[in-house]
């Protein structure tokens, strides 16, 4: 009697064990030996990316990271990291190279998410591309010297802004 009630135990741990890899992949990838994990875990709390994306990566103010196929991209998600977008602050002088890979990482192979690591090497490309190209929403003009001291002048008719010019006056 003894042996069946140890034999079924055995069983239902082996069972809960199984199934939670198979259906929860992100509590296997938590596990204390992988400390590429942690530490991209320690940086995501650290840096409070929890307050907007949740703790278990459902999103709130931020997009959610649960089986979103976008962070598939790592280039992208080191570029929202390092710019910013909207309401999400920028990283770029916050984090090192090390810890954006490690939070890149943890979010990307967190949740349902099996895209792989980032490496430090990767950051510091994508640091370097946004370097080179301004983020959205800043204007792409020349120093104030090369501008134009006074703009052009409209173009003369009898239409408001907006509005066709009737067929005669259009040639």
């Amino acid at each position: 009697m003894r042996m069946t009630v140890v034999s079924t135990s055995l069983r239902t741990i082996f069972a809960i064990a199984f199934f939670s890899a198979l259906f929860c992949p992100g509590l296997a990838q938590a596990g204390p030996g992988n400390s590429e994990h942690a530490n991209g875990q320690q940086v995501y709390m650290a840096a409070r990316c929890f307050a907007c994306h949740g703790q278990f990566g459902f999103g709130g103010v931020g997009p959610r990271f649960r089986q979103n196929r976008f962070v598939g991209m790592g280039d992208y998600v080191v570029g929202q990291i390092l710019v910013g977008r909207g309401v999400m602050p920028s990283f770029e002088t916050t984090l090192n190279n090390q810890e954006i890979a490690a939070v890149a990482t943890y979010i990307r192979n967190s949740w349902g998410n099996d895209f792989g690591p980032v490496k430090a090497a990767d950051v510091a490309q994508v640091r370097q591309n946004v370097k080179l190209k301004p983020p959205q929403g800043r204007p792409h003009l020349p120093p104030e010297s090369k501008q134009p001291k006074h703009a052009p002048a409209p173009p003369q008719g009898s239409g408001s802004p907006g509005q066709a010019l009737p067929p005669d006056q259009s040639k």
